[in-house]
């Protein structure tokens, strides 16, 4: 298996039609961790909700050990439910976030998500999402209620099943994935994805590669309206290659 080292570049933009950016990006000093959070309950409880999720994942000591780390990660997100729930109690409303991680290892990468913001992997000149949505529209879809084409444009579009800080306990999903040189993993909230499509993120990052990709996306969104929030992780894949040394005598 390959060792991987990685280029990072982010952006995150309040958008064009509201006034305060409740999105959140994690970039973890340790170079191990990337992620999106998505803040909903107004700019003040979005806020806090979304700051909470990246706030508990900038103070993890991350080993480089996957199973030690993948379960600290895990712990941070469950513990930042219960921050969010117990402000939701005291307000006396619906405080949450999503939430779209990424932990990578060299080759080995874990991805952790709740909510509809999304976690994209660019192999091989293809593009895959990797998380699965957890909304009404994504439900409706998997049980055969309605099709691809009306959820385009289903009024419950952005009604979420699961949230952090929603309710007493929140499940998150875990996938593991292999990571190759020259992949580019793109971490976003639904901001991007209600203005781009899968061709339009694909075509960025093969025409933009990933170090240029996050500005040509957030440029899409804003000549398209950008309704909303827009938050855009992207991570290159490098292959780490020995240093070879020449053999010399001195003198």
């Amino acid at each position: 298996m390959k060792n991987l080292q990685f280029r990072t570049t982010h952006e995150t933009h309040p958008g064009l039609r509201r006034r305060e950016n409740e999105d959140s990006v994690a970039i973890h000093p340790s170079g191990r961790l990337w992620a999106v959070a998505d803040g909903m309950g107004g700019h003040r409880h979005g806020r806090f909700a979304s700051d909470t999720v990246v706030s508990n994942f900038a103070g993890l000591a991350l080993t480089g050990s996957l199973d030690e780390d993948v379960s600290q990660i895990h712990r941070a997100i469950i513990a930042a439910n219960a921050l969010v729930y117990q402000r939701s109690s005291v307000e006396g409303a619906t405080i949450g976030t999503t939430v779209a991680a990424l932990y990578a290892d060299g080759a080995q990468a874990v991805c952790f998500w709740v909510g509809d913001s999304r976690v994209y992997l660019f192999h091989d000149d293809r593009l895959q999402q990797i998380t699965r949505d957890h909304t009404q529209v994504r439900h409706l879809l998997d049980t055969s209620q309605i099709t691809t084409d009306e959820a385009k444009h289903h009024p419950m579009g952005h009604v979420l099943t699961r949230a952090v800080g929603a309710e007493p306990r929140v499940r998150v999903d875990l996938k593991a994935v292999d990571l190759a040189p020259d992949d580019i993993v793109l971490i976003c909230s639904d901001g991007l994805t209600a203005c781009a499509d899968e061709d339009d993120i694909a075509a960025a990052l093969r025409e933009s590669g990933g170090q240029k990709a996050c500005a040509r996306l957030l440029e899409l969104c804003l000549e398209r309206g950008a309704p909303d929030n827009v938050s855009i992780v992207t991570i290159v894949c490098d292959e780490v290659t020995a240093v070879e040394y020449e053999e010399t005598t001195l003198g």
